[in-house]
C-alpha cells in the first residue's frame, strides 16, 4: 500500500542519514587538543535539568544539580534551597 511505502521510505531516509553522518565522523580529522587542561576537580561543575529522575540520579553521585521548573509545578514537600529568578 502506499502507506506502508511511505513509511518503508521513510525509514531507508533515516538509515541513509545515519550512515552518511557515521561516515562523516569517521573522516574528519581532528587536530590533538593544545593548550591548558583545567583539572575538574577543583572547579565547579554541575548540570541542569527539567527531569526529577535525572536530578535525583546526580544528587546521588553528588554532583551539583540545577533543577529547572516552573514555581507552580515543584511538589510541597519539595526541599528549595534557593529559588532563583532568571
Amino acid at each position: 500500500t502506499f502507506r506502508d511505502t511511505v513509511i518503508l521510505v521513510t525509514f531507508c531516509q533515516c538509515l541513509c542519514l545515519d550512515v552518511f553522518g557515521m561516515l562523516e565522523y569517521l573522516e574528519t580529522v581532528l587536530p590533538p587538543a593544545t593548550g591548558s587542561f583545567i583539572d575538574a576537580i577543583d572547579r565547579w561543575m554541575g548540570a541542569f535539568t527539567t527531569d526529577p529522575g535525572i536530578c535525583q540520579h546526580l544528587f546521588e553521585v553528588r554532583i551539583l544539580v540545577w533543577l529547572i521548573w516552573k514555581p507552580n509545578n515543584v511538589p510541597e514537600d519539595m526541599r528549595v534551597l534557593k529559588e532563583v529568578e532568571v
